[in-house]
């Protein structure tokens, strides 16, 4: 190995693990949007569910020492994420030649970073539902980019010939548009203060299973309705949790088939996926089950973060087509 293969070698090393590092931050800020957010709304409140969906202009100041800490931690793991994706991308383009697929995703990640900074200054305070999914879902994209941009970067494994690559490359990003669905409407319940209108698993009261029809509650520039500095849920707020837990199931059943096929060339991803699956699908059944809990509803997005992230890198390595010089 001459020496500047070495360097190259090296320098590829340091992309991937900066990357990973960006990733990982990304992860503790979604953790922390999700435990902020879901404080913001009630949930869990002392006097549950009186307390829930009451609006107090003075929280902010009000807030505790976990509330403020998690805020910070939130804040420093943003503004880290951003130079270290400002590095990726100075890295991916300035090779000679260019590292196309990693500069390009690398690019991408800058352009959420930006539009998340953004969304973050320009609407405080708002009252649309869609900024809360705005967040929720360049969050998760954002994870979904920097994983991608970190398997794009790494020597690809040799797989069987037995997979078909692009199939399951193609099965996965359409497993990855399904979570990303479950997420918006998923986020959609604590956006629109909708928690309290659907308490057990089996059936959502004056919702039934098999009604489908659109409801208000699915639109997400529909401003929140407050009285008496409460807000109140839409009427058929239930058809939410419906969709959500229908799409469940199929992002379930989708991601085990996936992991699946991915066993004989890609088995530790095969492993790392079908457990991702089942971890998510646990974690939205035990915060159902156990409602009002924010340990579990927490633990639930950061299952679904996670299981993005994995869809994406599944996406990336299956397929890659030759691993990166």
């Amino acid at each position: 190995m001459t020496l500047a293969t070495d360097a190259a070698a090296r320098l590829r090393l340091l992309f991937v693990r900066t990357a990973l590092a960006a990733a990982a931050l990304t992860f503790v800020v979604i953790l922390a949007s999700a435990f902020m957010r879901h404080t913001q709304v009630g949930l869990g409140c002392a006097d549950w569910p009186a307390c829930y969906g009451r609006i107090d202009l003075g929280a902010a100041e009000d807030a505790t020492a976990g509330v403020r800490i998690v805020r910070l931690a939130h804040r420093l793991a943003a503004t880290t994420v951003l130079a270290l994706v400002v590095g990726l991308v100075l890295v991916g383009w300035s090779q000679r030649p260019p590292w196309k697929e990693e500069g390009i995703l690398a690019t991408t990640a800058l352009m959420l970073v930006a539009g998340l900074a953004i969304l973050g200054v320009a609407t405080p305070g708002t009252r649309w539902p869609a900024v809360t999914l705005g967040n929720l879902l360049g969050g998760f994209l954002l994870l979904a980019t920097l994983a991608a941009t970190a398997a794009a970067a790494t020597p690809v494994e040799r797989a069987s010939e037995r997979a078909p690559r692009a199939v399951l490359a193609a099965l996965a990003l359409g497993a990855l548009a399904l979570v990303l669905v479950q997420a918006a409407l998923g986020g959609s319940i604590g956006a629109q203060y909708a928690l309290t209108a659907c308490t057990t698993l089996a059936k959502c009261p004056g919702f039934p299973f098999d009604d489908f029809r659109a409801t208000a509650a699915l639109d997400p520039f529909r401003p929140l309705t407050i009285v008496d500095g409460r807000v109140v849920a839409p009427v058929d707020a239930g058809a939410l949790f419906v969709i959500h837990r229908s799409i469940a199931i199929v992002v379930l059943v989708v991601t085990l088939v996936l992991a699946w096929r991915l066993r004989p060339g890609f088995p530790r991803l095969a492993r790392g996926l079908a457990l991702l699956a089942a971890a998510a699908a646990i974690a939205g059944l035990a915060a159902v089950a156990a409602a009002p809990s924010l340990t579990l509803t927490v633990a639930h997005n950061a299952c679904s973060a996670l299981l993005v992230a994995m869809l994406a890198v599944v996406a990336v390595r299956a397929g890659a087509r030759s691993p990166p010089p």
